[in-house]
């Protein structure tokens, strides 16, 4: 008898499993599918998913698939200018609509052009992320940023962040209401203070309106930190995640605990 009750229970199983429904993603309504879309990355959707079917292939041409686009070179058997060219008609695609845009691994493959390319058809950008691992990128960043004066958000990822990157974000970008400066080094040299108090110092004499900063991996001591809480009064959370010349055992961390309502302190994980 238990034998043949399990026999049973297999039976069952097997029937329930082949009664599933087959899911056919043709049949998706086009908003969810625009959702799916947009999470599969720039180069699978213009070389893989609008070659599908025409439905797919027209919802992959509206201008809101292309508010948001990330530029990251797919690493695969594809030439760079193959590349950028895609990247420029996915640019093309947005029709002015784009919002949004994240540069990785930005001038170790020249993207200079591309993000002129964007400055030059995209008026309306709110955020921008650049993902760089040199100082060379930042002689382009000038005449781009003159052309995003709606620009709300501007995270950078760099080895290294000179004050005058961040002179020139203060004055092309008036609207800023959030800042993300993480420097991506390994070890830290107190002979860097003195360079990073000067950037320190230069937000606060540049963003005025800033309610979000955030200063990973920064060497900057209290000096730079009490001239952004000086400079920025509006701030409302503020990131010291891996700043280890900040010290906030004293009058400095009272401080920052009353007037900073999202505080990460350096030691924070």
């Amino acid at each position: 008898m238990p034998s043949t009750s399990k026999s049973k229970r297999q039976k069952t199983k097997k029937q329930w499993q082949v009664m599933q429904p087959t899911r056919n993603w043709l049949e998706l309504p086009s908003d969810v599918m625009a959702s799916i879309l947009s999470r599969v990355g720039l180069h699978d959707i213009i070389e893989n998913a609008e070659k599908v079917c025409t439905a797919w292939r027209q919802i992959c041409k509206d201008p809101s698939m292309w508010r948001v686009i990330r530029i990251d070179y797919p690493c695969q058997y594809l030439s760079y200018e193959r590349f950028t060219n895609m990247c420029k008609l996915a640019v093309d695609r947005s029709q002015g609509q784009l919002i949004d845009v994240t540069i990785a691994h930005f001038g170790f493959f020249g993207d200079f052009e591309l993000l002129q390319y964007v400055a030059d058809r995209s008026s309306q950008l709110r955020r921008l992320t650049i993902i760089a691992y040199d100082s060379l990128w930042c002689r382009s960043l000038t005449e781009a940023l003159k052309k995003f004066p709606l620009l709300e958000e501007f995270s950078l990822y760099s080895y290294h962040i000179s004050k005058e990157v961040v002179e020139i974000v203060g004055c092309y970008c008036p609207l800023l209401k959030a800042f993300k400066l993480i420097t991506t080094r390994s070890s830290f040299y107190r002979e860097n203070v003195a360079r990073c108090d000067k950037m320190a110092i230069t937000i606060g004499e540049n963003f005025h309106k800033l309610e979000h900063l955030e200063l990973i991996g920064n060497e900057m001591s209290n000096i730079g930190l009490q001239a952004i809480l000086d400079g920025c009064p509006h701030l409302k959370s503020l990131d010291l995640e891996m700043c280890p010349f900040i010290d906030l055992k004293g009058d400095m961390g009272k401080r920052c605990s009353q007037q900073i309502k999202g505080l990460k302190l350096p030691d924070d994980q």
